[in-house]
């Protein structure tokens, strides 16, 4: 009994640290790679479409096409992706990616999420488009309500900034890992609360993060040491 507690108590300060982690990444405050100015999603971004527009209806009309042939898996999937994890790649990487064997790596990538966090928020507000659900009523999500803006993905942009960097340390793996990726983001369409066009954006928003990311010294030297601490975790050479 007592090593069942000690045991627990382990796994309770461990999650309790993460969720401190993610919550101080999350948290806008001073650039640890990069500043959100070098990737200014505001000029780089096309504004998205008017929702009075042809363009726009079509949008929206997607998102209820895809609410209407939605099926029980695909909510749950949607459902479940709505956490922003790193670790909603486990299916497609190893059983072995797990917060456990990656300490480093879980430090790398709040540091990371706490950079492009910023200027995903600053887009958002710069855009300021509503969501699907508040533009039209008939929109069911199956999630609790974001409060942010729409445009960029925020979920989308994770899953890219993610995916273009666990394809880059586990290229054996890319096909998969941008595969998931992709259905990471189309499951915001699914859960009712971002259109296509937010979803496309988030897709560029993260390729334009990551190739910033990728041209700075201080952040290449942590991502080689992740890079080395997944890649061992997952027995690789």
């Amino acid at each position: 009994m007592k090593c069942t507690r000690t045991h627990n108590s382990h796994r309770i300060l461990l999650a309790t640290a993460l969720v401190a982690m993610f919550a101080c990444a999350a948290h806008p405050g001073s650039a640890y790679y990069i500043d959100p100015s070098q990737a200014d999603l505001n000029r780089i971004l096309a504004p998205p479409s008017a929702s009075d527009s042809d363009e726009g209806r079509a949008d929206l009309e997607a998102v209820l096409a895809v609410q209407r042939s939605r099926t029980e898996g695909e909510v749950k999937s949607a459902q479940a992706d709505s956490e922003e994890s790193l670790f909603r790649f486990t299916d497609v990487m190893e059983t072995e990616f797990k917060s456990e064997n990656l300490p480093f790596t879980m430090t790398f990538f709040s540091n990371v999420y706490s950079d492009y966090h910023q200027a995903v928020a600053s887009a958002k507000s710069y855009f300021n488009r509503p969501r699907p659900f508040v533009a039209d009523p008939d929109v069911k999500p199956v999630i609790k309500l974001p409060q942010d803006a729409s445009y960029p993905s925020g979920h989308a942009t994770f899953a890219y900034v993610n995916a273009i960097l666990l394809a880059y340390m586990v290229p054996e793996k890319a096909a998969a890992i941008f595969e998931r990726a992709a259905i990471f983001a189309r499951n915001r369409v699914v859960a009712g609360v971002h259109y296509p066009t937010d979803v496309e954006a988030g897709r560029i928003s993260g390729s334009v993060i990551d190739n910033v990311f990728l041209d700075d010294p201080r952040f290449m030297a942590d991502f080689e040491k992740a890079r080395a601490e997944v890649r061992h975790a997952l027995g690789l050479p």
